[in-house]
C-alpha cells in the first residue's frame, strides 16, 4: 500500500505550482492535526473625513447613542463589533508638501513622514510615502499573519483622481524604496520614497489573482486568461480542477473532509456572485466612467473645474456593486486561508464618484463627492453647526455620502460575520478591520480625525466603544498601535516595533480597545 508520505507528494507534484490546491491540503492536514483559526488583518479606507455634528455619538464610552452618519452599524446589529474613536490628528508627522488628501492618505496608512512630492505632470502635490504601511508592517512582523506568495491583496473601488497622482489610489507601500524625481522640496530633485503596491481595480482581476491557484499547473499567464474566459462563461475554477479535488478527498485526513466543502462553498459562492452581477449588466471588470476631460485641466493641473461639481449619471450603484464583488473575494480568499491581509479602498480622496438622490430638494441632482466638498470651505459648516441655505444643503449632502459609505461598509462586515473559515471560526471574530479616512473634514485638516476599529473580538479587541480626544488630539498612530497589540500580544507594542520608521514620539495604545 502506498504510503500517505509518497501520495502527497505525488498529489502535489501533479498538481505543480497550484498554491490553491497546496493550501487547501495544508489546511486539511492542519486542521486534522488541531490548529485553531488564524488572525487575519483588513485595512479599509473611505474619503473625505466626516462632518463632525453629524459623525460624533452622543453619550459615555459604552451608554452612547448613535448618531446619524454612524447609525447603519446599529442597524446592521454592529454595534458590539465595532468601536469609534474620535480626535485622532497627523499632527508631528511631516506632509512634506503634499496636499491634504495626496499627503493625508499616505500618512494615514504609514504613520510615517511623506519625504517630499513626486513631479508626475499634474499638479505638484503628489505625496509620497517615507515608510511602509501598516499591513505591510504587521505582514512582516507576525508570522500567524504569513502566506505562501505574496500573502496579501489591495483593492480600489474607483481610482479616479484629480491629477495623475498615485498618493491618493494607494493605502499599501513596501518596505523596498526607489529613488524618483521630486516636485518638491526641490523641484526636478530626487527623493527617496517606499515603493506604492498599487491595488486592484477590476474584481474579476482580483478573483483571477487569488483563485487561478486552485487550477492544476497554477496561475500562469495562461491559466488566468483561462479563468477569466471561464468565470464569464459562467464556470467555475473547480471545474479544471475536479480530478484533483476527487484525489484531495481520498488524501485528507477522514475528520477534515467536511472541510473540503467549505472550501468549495466558499469558491463558487463568490463566483455565483460575479456571475450574477454580469448577469444584471453590472460588469465586474469594472467599466468605471471616464475621468473628467483634459480640456478641464486647469491652470494648476487639475483635471476637474471644481466650480461644476455637477454631472448626467449617477454612478453610486455600480461602486456598491464593485464593492460587493471585491469584498466577497477578499472574504473566500480569508475563508480559504488564501491570504490574511487586505486593504480595500472605497475611492480616492480626490475622487469623480458620482451619487444621485442624496442632493435636498432635488432628487434628480448628481454630484460628485470629492469635487463638491471644495464648496466648504469655512470649517465651522462642518464642525460647528449646520449652515444654512446652499452651504447647508451640500453638507446634507456630504452627511448622506457618508452615511452610505458606512451603509455599504456595515453590509461588507456583515459578510464576515456571518461566515467562517476552514478551522472552524468566525472570520470577523478573528480579523481586526480598521476603517480610516485621510482627512478631517473638507478644508483638509490634519485634526480631529474619524476612525472606527471593527472585528478582532478573537484577537482581544473590545467593541461597542466610542472615545473622543478632540479636546487633547491623539497621534494617528495610536490607532495603529492598539491594533498592533491584538497581533502581537502585548500591552507594549512600540517595544517590538522599534526599529520601524513611523512617527512614535508622544504615541501610545488607546486604553480599553484591546485586552
Amino acid at each position: 500500500m502506498m504510503s500517505y508520505r509518497v501520495h502527497r507528494r505525488r498529489f502535489l507534484a501533479g498538481v505543480g505550482g497550484a498554491l490553491g490546491l497546496h493550501a487547501i491540503l495544508n489546511n486539511l492536514e492542519a486542521g486534522a492535526a488541531g490548529a485553531t483559526p488564524p488572525p487575519r488583518f483588513l485595512m479599509m479606507h473611505w474619503p473625505v473625513g466626516t462632518v463632525r455634528y453629524n459623525f460624533v455619538p452622543s453619550g459615555g464610552r459604552t451608554d452612547y447613542t448613535m448618531s446619524r452618519i454612524l447609525q447603519p452599524f446599529e442597524d446592521a446589529g454592529l454595534r458590539d463589533d465595532v468601536s469609534i474613536i474620535y480626535g485622532l490628528t497627523h499632527q508631528g508627522i511631516d506632509a512634506g508638501g503634499g496636499g491634504g488628501h495626496e499627503a493625508g492618505t499616505p500618512m494615514t496608512s504609514t504613520g510615517a513622514n511623506c519625504p517630499g512630492t513626486r513631479r508626475n505632470g499634474g499638479e505638484p502635490d503628489d505625496a509620497s510615502a517615507g515608510g511602509p504601511s501598516w499591513d505591510q508592517i504587521l505582514l512582516n512582523r507576525v508570522p500567524e499573519l504569513q502566506r505562501p506568495g505574496s500573502g496579501y491583496v489591495n483593492a480600489i473601488c474607483d481610482a479616479r483622481v484629480d491629477s495623475l497622482e498615485t498618493s491618493t489610489q494607494c493605502l499599501s507601500y513596501g518596505y523596498t524604496t526607489r529613488s524618483v524625481t521630486s516636485e518638491r522640496p526641490v523641484a526636478g530633485g530626487q527623493i527617496e520614497e517606499n515603493i506604492p503596491l498599487l491595488p486592484t481595480l477590476s474584481p474579476i482581476q482580483l478573483y483571477t489573482n487569488l483563485f487561478s491557484g486552485f487550477m492544476p499547473g497554477g496561475g500562469t499567464p495562461g491559466n488566468t486568461e483561462a479563468l477569466r474566459r471561464a468565470l464569464l462563461a459562467r464556470k467555475s475554477v473547480l471545474d479544471y480542477a475536479s480530478n484533483e479535488l476527487v484525489n484531495l478527498r481520498s488524501l485528507s485526513p477522514a475528520s477534515e473532509r467536511s472541510k473540503l466543502e467549505l472550501h468549495e462553498q466558499a469558491i463558487r459562492s463568490v463566483e455565483m456572485q460575479l456571475t450574477a452581477q454580469l448577469e444584471d449588466g453590472v460588469s465586474p471588470m469594472c467599466t468605471i466612467p471616464d475621468a473628467p476631460p483634459d480640456s478641464l485641466r486647469g491652470e494648476t493641473g487639475s483635471r476637474f473645474d471644481y466650480n461644476n461639481p455637477e454631472t448626467s449619471e449617477p454612478d453610486d450603484e455600480l461602486h456598491a456593486e464593485i464593492g460587493r464583488a471585491h469584498m466577497a473575494i477578499i472574504r473566500a480568499a480569508f475563508q480559504c486561508d488564501i491570504i490574511r491581509v487586505a486593504t480595500f479602498q472605497w475611492s480616492p480622496g480626490t475622487n469623480h464618484v458620482s451619487f444621485g438622490g442624496l442632493y435636498p430638494g432635488n432628487a434628480n441632482a448628481v454630484y460628485m463627492h470629492h469635487p463638491l466638498s471644495h464648496r466648504i470651505t469655512n470649517r465651522d459648516h462642518v464642525m460647528g453647526s449646520a449652515p444654512s441655505g446652499e452651504f447647508g444643503d451640500i453638507v446634507e449632502f456630504l452627511t448622506e455620502v457618508h452615511t452610505w459609505y458606512n451603509r455599504h461598509i456595515a453590509e461588507l462586515l456583515n459578510t464576515l460575520k456571518t461566515a467562517e473559515d476552514v478551522f472552524g471560526g468566525n472570520v470577523l471574530d478573528h480579523t481586526v478591520v480598521p476603517c480610516i479616512t485621510e482627512v478631517a473634514e473638507t478644508t483638509h485638516s490634519r485634526s480631529p480625525m474619524p476612525a472606527l476599529i471593527a472585528g478582532g473580538r478573537a484577537l482581544g479587541m473590545q467593541g461597542g466603544q466610542y472615545v473622543n480626544f478632540e479636546d487633547r488630539p491623539r497621534n494617528h498612530n495610536d490607532l495603529w498601535v492598539t491594533v498592533a497589540q491584538a497581533y502581537l500580544q502585548s500591552d507594549d507594542p512600540l517595544e517590538a516595533l522599534a526599529d520601524e520608521v513611523f512617527h512614535k514620539n508622544g504615541v501610545s495604545p488607546i486604553d480599553g480597545l484591546w485586552a
